[in-house]
């Protein structure tokens, strides 16, 4: 099924990421500065909470959904057997895990004078019964997912810049995320009859649960260790110490997501090659991947360690300046996670060896849950980011482990190191120099990244070379 071009359907599904990594950083900007650590921390905890019940009713429906809708035509009987059949499940999966969420909140001690927020961050379980985001995207509307989007996320800034004033609005606060998401969901299921209908007519459940559980075991082990630093925090230490991390977290995931979303234009033709026998050019591109992502993740890790004292009490004021440290050991993870995402979820799944991601994902929620039982207690945040670096550095090395009996990887170590060392003196250098702080950091990120650039091409690096003369061709 295709709605549109693939060249329309690649530039909404870029925009609709990216509107994903950069309304959240925007709001954290100004939640940072309005409600500080201690209710954005408790905040981060509830929602943190949340996830754990939304994973366990989505059950690997958003990912399975995708392959399936996109098998039929629309308005067709078909379409609307699969598309009920997941939707019933869904909407029990749902239900149930909503009743149980609410029973808890309502029962155990530890959620006594927290209610409220728990119950308002809870309506993302409820009205998770209407995520039919996989309908959408099976059907390739693209274009109607990302406008969408954006409407909503322009709608929650302004309802946060009126609602959320001060430190005591952080149920405010939680209730326009949860409204955002939840106006997303009514908004899909009013359109829904556009495209097919719901039946409750000869539906079959059991191969949907045999290939959703599969789906749903190889995702769990990546989703844990994710969400298990937040809990942990906040069991231990507090919502102060929540607040840091989660901001610090933030920052990761700005930069995190512009990678992920750039390495991800490499699937459709590795899979390509991969399925027409041709090797040779399979490889190829799989080392031409590796090769961008090292020239783009190391002067990012390493650029970060150097600006975030900056960057924290820039975006997010002096009040957060406990979270800078955690934020300089979070960034070596920048390069770890965008290798991790490459190989386990690119290269494995074309070669179809996506078990290898779940042994990987799998010793990182091991080693995740242990080093934060070690560190999060004497270490707090600093603990958690350094269980976290050491868990992805941990998922990355199993996967190149593993991934050595099908591919053989070529890493530009040498010309990025030297790149990365002038980066360095040259970004050093303008710190030395007193300014305000925004030119500061604009000349700091704006030379380091020329220098990196220039060194790369003086060194005739061949895709940064590539680069170069298409950017020269351009300007003529």
């Amino acid at each position: 099924m295709n709605n549109g071009s693939l060249l329309q359907n690649s530039f909404y599904s870029v925009i609709y990421r990216l509107l994903n990594i950069v309304f959240p950083f925007i709001t954290s900007v100004y939640v940072a500065r309005v409600l500080m650590a201690d209710s954005i921390g408790r905040v981060a905890a509830a929602q943190n909470f949340v996830s754990y019940f939304t994973l366990l009713a989505g059950m690997g429906i958003p990912t399975y959904g995708v392959k399936i809708i996109a098998q039929y035509t629309l308005r067709s009987r078909e379409l609307s057997e699969a598309f009920s059949e997941l939707f019933v499940i869904n909407f029990i999966l749902s239900a149930l895990c909503g009743a149980v969420y609410y029973l808890l909140i309502f029962t155990m001690p530890f959620f006594e004078e927290k209610h409220l927020l728990y119950a308002v961050c809870g309506l993302n379980i409820v009205f998770n019964i209407f995520n039919v985001d996989w309908f959408y995207q099976g059907i390739q509307e693209y274009r109607y997912i990302a406008v969408r989007s954006f409407i909503f996320k322009c709608l929650s800034l302004v309802a946060l810049i009126l609602f959320v004033r001060n430190p005591q609005d952080y149920v405010a606060y939680a209730l326009i995320s949860s409204c955002a998401l939840v106006g997303n969901y009514i908004f899909n299921m009013l359109r829904i009859a556009r495209y097919t209908t719901i039946t409750l007519n000869g539906l079959s459940f059991s191969e949907h649960l045999r290939q959703i559980s599969a789906l749903f075991l190889a995702g769990i082990a990546s989703e844990i260790y994710v969400l298990a630093d937040t809990t942990m925090l906040d069991i231990l230490c507090g919502s102060s110490i929540v607040g840091y991390y989660t901001m610090s977290m933030r920052v990761m995931r700005v930069i995190r997501g512009l990678v992920i979303a750039i390495s991800a234009v490499f699937l459709p033709q590795m899979s390509y090659y991969y399925y027409n026998g041709q090797v040779e050019k399979f490889h190829s591109l799989i080392n031409k991947g590796i090769h961008i992502l090292t020239v783009l993740t190391v002067p990012a890790a390493v650029g970060l360690i150097l600006v975030a004292d900056e960057a924290v009490v820039l975006f997010y004021g002096k009040s957060f300046s406990d979270s800078i440290l955690t934020t300089e050991i979070l960034a070596v993870s920048i390069i770890t996670v965008a290798f991790s995402n490459f190989i386990g979820l690119q290269v494995f799944v074309t070669i179809g060896k996506n078990k290898l991601t779940t042994i990987s994902t799998a010793c990182g929620a091991i080693t995740n849950i242990g080093l934060n039982f070690l560190l999060i207690r004497p270490y707090q945040h600093v603990g958690a980011a350094i269980a976290s670096v050491i868990t992805e550095g941990v998922v990355t090395l199993v996967q190149l482990i593993l991934a050595r009996k099908y591919i053989k990887f070529k890493f530009p170590w040498k010309n990025v190191s030297i790149a990365t060392g002038c980066m360095m003196v040259c970004v050093l250098v303008i710190k030395t120099i007193e300014m305000p702080l925004v030119l500061h950091l604009l000349l700091e990120c704006g030379m380091g990244a020329l220098t990196f650039f220039f060194v790369l091409v003086m060194m005739k690096d061949d895709y940064t070379l590539n680069v170069y003369k298409t950017l020269r061709n351009h300007i003529r």
